[in-house]
């Protein structure tokens, strides 16, 4: 038994004009979801890439007072 496809059932209720509306605001919001990925994912490379410098120093400083 094939299930109904759920699309065509919420769609056939809509006008084109309304059909139309949600596509576009599903799209936008979707290319807004992925821009926003992407810019945060730039920012935390550019953060993170900048601060790897100092973790080794910190590390044997701690391991250095620790021993001591």
């Amino acid at each position: 038994m094939a299930l109904p496809n759920l699309w065509k059932i919420y769609s056939s209720f809509r006008t084109p004009e309304e059909e139309r509306q949600f596509s576009r605001s599903a799209f936008f919001k979707f290319s807004g979801y992925i821009l926003s990925c992407i810019v945060m994912t730039v920012l935390a490379s550019r953060y993170t890439s900048g601060k790897t410098k100092l973790i080794p120093a910190v590390a044997t400083t701690a391991i250095a007072t620790t021993t001591a």
